[in-house]
């Protein structure tokens, strides 16, 4: 479509502007009316090759979209394909570490439990030390 409209640009002023010589005779008006025609026709086949230009340029602009569309859609494609794999990956990480945590709190709660019963087993030494040391006076000086 440029090449189009720079041949138009040129021709035209050329055409308006430029003047016939032809030396040592003058010509009649049906010679100047074929001459005129003469480069009608020849502005008219290079019209003609710059459009049967251009529409290939645009056949090869076409072919070449079509290819950028393509790498477009692989790249979406791509994309689309790490966030899933990072979005699996962060799902499996909480997916593996619930059993853990569960297992840590469960292990917690037993923990608890054992110094509770430490404790009682300590108040319940301690209270029988104190029976024995009421019993046997060897024993006093132990609490």
């Amino acid at each position: 479509m440029k090449k189009l409209f720079l041949i138009l640009l040129i021709s035209i002023p050329t055409l308006l502007c430029a003047q016939i010589i032809v030396p040592n005779a003058p010509l009649t008006d049906r010679e100047l009316l074929l001459e005129v025609i003469k480069q009608q026709n020849k502005i008219s086949e290079q019209l003609i090759a710059t459009n049967v230009e251009i529409k290939g340029i645009s056949t090869e602009q076409k072919g070449t979209q079509k290819q950028i569309d393509m790498l477009f859609y692989m790249m979406i494609a791509m994309l689309s394909g790490i966030f899933g794999l990072i979005a699996f990956v962060v799902w499996d990480r909480q997916a593996s570490i619930k059993p853990i945590l569960q297992e840590n709190k469960d292990l917690a709660k037993e923990i608890a439990q054992l110094k509770e019963r430490e404790l009682k087993f300590e108040e319940k030494t301690e209270n029988h030390f104190k029976k024995i040391a009421q019993i046997d006076a060897r024993f006093a000086g132990i609490l």
